[in-house]
C-alpha cells in the first residue's frame, strides 16, 4: 500500500465489538497500524450496548476530527448515519466505512468488502455524497442509507436475528422458512400518489443494490440518484416466490411477472402496527411517511 504525504489528519473511529463475531477490535488495530504509516491518526470508541454509537455522535464534541469512521454492520452504518444527520454533523464530517458485520450490504454497494479497501479509500480522502431516506412515523424522525422492508422482508430479519450465530447464510435460511410459511397481509400504500390496497407479501424500498448476504435486490439503484428503488410482491405461490429467491442472488428477478420495481421520490405505508426492517434492524412500526433527502451524507467514495 502507497504511503501518503499530507496534513495529518485525525479520524474517530467507532467500533462495534459484537458486530461479525466479534472480529470489530481486531479489524481497528489492522486498520490503525496502517494509517499510522500514512501520518493518519485513529482514535477509537467501543461501542457497548445498541444505540451507543448514534447517541456517542449526537453528544461527543466531535470538532477536532476530519472524519468519523464505523467498523461494524449495516445496523452500526445506520447507527451512525442517524447520529450524523439528526445532530447536523453531516454537513462538514464525511464517514469512512469498514467491514465488520455478516450481512454487509452498504459496504458491497461501495465495492470495499475487504479491509485493504476500505483504507485506501480513506487514505484518498475522496468524499462523495449519497441520498438518505427520511422515514416520519407520527412525530418521530428516522433516517435510513440501506433498506426499509414490510411484510416478509421484516419476518425474514426477525428470524434471521435469531440465527445469528451462523453468519451471513442465516438471511437465506430466514428466507426459505418464510416461503415455506407463506402468508399474506393488508397492505396499503402509496407510491408518488398511486394508491394500492390489497394483500400483499413483501414491500422493500431500497437506496442500495444489495440487501441481506449478496442479494441483488434492487440492481438498478443509485446511491445518489435523488430515487428510491420499490420492490413489490403483491401475491403468488410458493413455487413463484421460490424461483424468485434464487433470481435475486443475480438480479433477474426484477423481469419476473410477479415482482414490481418501480422507482419514486417519496411513498408511505398506511397500515396500523406492522413490524419494520431497517436497515438491517428489527425497529420501527407503521404507518410512515419517507421520502429521499438528495446527496444529504457524504462518504468515502468516488461515485459517478
Amino acid at each position: 500500500m502507497t504511503k501518503q504525504t499530507h496534513k495529518k489528519r485525525k479520524l474517530c473511529f467507532f467500533v462495534n465489538p459484537i458486530s461479525g463475531r466479534g472480529k470489530g477490535e481486531k479489524i481497528f488495530n489492522k486498520a490503525q497500524k496502517i494509517l499510522q504509516e500514512n501520518n493518519i491518526e485513529a482514535v477509537p470508541y467501543i461501542s457497548q450496548k445498541k444505540g451507543d454509537i448514534k447517541k456517542s455522535i449526537i453528544n461527543m464534541d466531535l470538532m477536532d476530527y476530519d472524519a468519523i469512521c464505523v467498523i461494524g454492520g449495516d445496523g452500526s452504518i445506520h447507527e451512525a448515519v442517524n447520529g450524523l444527520i439528526s445532530s447536523g454533523k453531516a454537513h462538514y464530517l464525511p464517514l469512512g466505512v469498514i467491514s465488520g458485520g455478516s450481512g454487509n450490504a452498504f459496504s458491497n454497494d461501495l465495492e470495499i468488502d475487504n479491509l485493504s479497501d476500505a483504507i485506501e479509500r480513506i487514505i484518498a480522502f475522496k468524499i462523495s455524497e449519497i441520498d438518505v431516506m427520511r422515514i416520519m412515523h407520527k412525530n418521530k424522525v428516522n433516517y435510513s442509507v440501506n433498506i426499509i422492508g414490510w411484510g416478509m422482508a421484516a419476518k425474514i430479519n426477525r428470524i434471521a436475528e435469531k440465527l445469528r450465530f451462523l453468519g451471513g447464510i442465516r438471511y437465506s435460511i430466514a428466507s426459505l422458512f418464510c416461503i415455506m410459511t407463506l402468508n399474506t397481509q393488508p397492505m396499503k400504500i402509496d407510491l408518488d400518489g398511486l394508491s394500492i390496497d390489497c394483500d400483499g407479501l413483501l414491500f422493500l424500498a431500497l437506496n442500495t443494490v444489495h440487501t441481506g448476504k449478496g442479494m441483488i435486490m434492487a440492481p438498478n439503484a443509485k446511491l445518489n440518484d435523488g430515487f428510491i428503488d420499490i420492490i413489490l410482491f403483491r401475491d403468488a405461490s410458493r413455487w413463484n416466490i421460490l424461483k424468485i429467491f434464487f433470481q435475486v442472488f443475480s438480479g433477474n428477478h426484477i423481469f419476473d411477472e410477479k415482482v414490481e420495481y418501480k422507482q419514486v421520490k417519496q411513498f408511505s405505508i398506511n397500515t396500523i402496527d406492522d413490524a419494520l426492517n431497517i436497515d438491517g434492524e428489527n425497529k420501527g412500526i407503521t404507518p410512515i411517511d419517507v421520502n429521499v433527502l438528495d446527496k444529504r451524507l457524504k462518504i468515502f467514495a468516488d461515485l459517478v
